[in-house]
């Protein structure tokens, strides 16, 4: 039997994600669920700690409040691979191992984190360095020799990463193990990780001169590339914010918004915005976001097709859904979008403004003078067009994309993305 060891800040996540997953589970189970809600533990291992040591199943799964298990036996079949190692120390379902030349060859497992595939289908068990700690499972009869590190790693990081690296040097293996499940993460808690990712690392510096961890590579060269960035972080985050900070800036006052083609993941999430409602035609995406808790109501029908009473909503926001539409089906939307919203209209899209693309009369996202002639203000976001769209993990691009983005705020016509924003007659002063 396995028992589940879950520490929760949030309820309703709790109850809509992982524990729905679990009331269907084929497999006998333990639940120990830690309410923490208002703060009484203060790091995860000091938690974990608590709800292992009263686990009485054979394995113990420590696992976040926002993962969905893939199917009903899960399980059932998980439970069968475990029996099958005999030198488990712990396993996941995400990890990374030294084997291999970047970051993407070294991915052991397969998971969806926030609607995005992470690693690569296995067809058994495969050793790895570290795991990551959205899912970690411990035989007890191990866990009841050694728990997580509640001195060293005192908050809610590199905890698992620890485990992993302490239980390989007694002679046991962590292992990343076939087992697909749905990480309906809204948010990423990076508060001080840096601090405990230097603590991770003197820890066992003697053993490894490289961590591998599924938040990057820690190592004496990466820790002082990170302290210099620390340093410059604030001036560069001003220099260079991201175009969600302008959303949640915008939208700050704005009680109510409407948010048409709200996709899976919307940014919207950190706005923290008191009520909303999302619209999109997917059942992926509305499913997605349910689970995610972006919105607090969803319509599921075409944009175009949606109608509201005027003034319904403070602000109403349009990100990177008219690109199929139409010339004239993109100006009738923002026309309804500007009879519905009483405040402010927002507009996220690609820039459109190419020749080729005005003479076919249609194409991919907005052009800023048409935008500009309805009233809008227009600002260059993502970076110079010619660099065209990079992976998350290239930094490089990232940073070069960036620094473009002196010029291209305010000259829009040279950027990848366009940020439109019309203040209405209703907004105040």
């Amino acid at each position: 039997m396995i028992s589940v060891v879950v520490v929760y800040n949030n309820k309703h996540i709790f109850e809509e994600v992982l524990m729905r997953s679990l009331k269907d589970q084929t497999a006998e189970f333990e639940l120990i669920a830690l309410d923490n809600t208002r703060g009484e533990f203060k790091s995860a291992s000091e938690a974990l700690n608590y709800g292992g040591l009263r686990a009485t199943g054979r394995y113990i799964m420590f696992v976040h409040q926002d993962v969905d298990l893939e199917r009903e036996t899960w399980l059932e079949e998980v439970e069968k691979i475990l029996d099958g190692i005999p030198d488990l120390g712990i396993a996941g379902v995400a990890g990374m191992s030294e084997a291999g030349r970047s970051f993407a060859e070294r991915q052991r497992g397969h998971i969806s984190n926030s609607g995005e595939i992470w690693g690569r289908e296995m067809e058994k068990e495969e050793e790895v360095q570290t795991l990551d700690e959205l899912l970690l499972i411990i035989p007890r009869s191990q866990f009841e020799k050694m728990q997580f590190d509640e001195e060293t790693f005192d908050h809610w990081h590199c905890y698992g990463a620890d485990y992993c690296l302490s239980v390989r040097r007694k002679g046991l293996k962590a292992y990343a193990i076939p087992a697909f499940v749905y990480h309906r993460s809204t948010s990423a808690n990076i508060k001080n990780f840096g601090v405990y990712k230097r603590r991770l690392y003197e820890k066992h510096k003697r053993y490894y001169k490289q961590i591998h961890t599924t938040s990057g590579e820690i190592s004496w060269l990466k820790l002082k590339f990170m302290t210099v960035t620390d340093l410059i972080r604030p001036t560069y985050m001003t220099l260079f914010p991201d175009w969600a900070d302008h959303l949640k800036r915008d939208l700050s006052g704005c009680d109510t918004v409407l948010d048409l083609g709200c996709g899976h993941d919307s940014p919207i999430r950190r706005c923290e915005v008191p009520s909303s409602v999302g619209v999109d035609i997917s059942d992926a995406n509305l499913d997605e976001s349910v689970k995610k808790c972006i919105h607090d109501q969803y319509i599921r029908s075409k944009i175009e097709l949606v109608a509201f009473k005027p003034k319904s909503f403070d602000a109403v926001i349009s990100i990177n859904s008219t690109e199929n539409l139409s010339k004239e089906e993109q100006r009738q939307l923002v026309e309804r979008m500007e009879r519905w919203a009483r405040k402010k209209v927002i507009i996220v899209s690609t820039n459109g403004g190419s020749q080729e693309r005005e003479a076919e009369g249609e194409g991919r996202g907005w052009n800023a003078k048409d935008l500009e002639k309805m009233g809008f203000k227009i600002y260059g976001i993502c970076g110079w067009r010619r660099l065209g769209r990079y992976d998350k993990t290239d930094q490089t691009r990232r940073i070069i994309s960036d620094l473009t983005q002196i010029i291209t705020y305010r000259h829009p016509d040279y950027a990848l993305k366009i940020y439109a924003v019309k203040e209405l007659e209703d907004a105040p002063g």
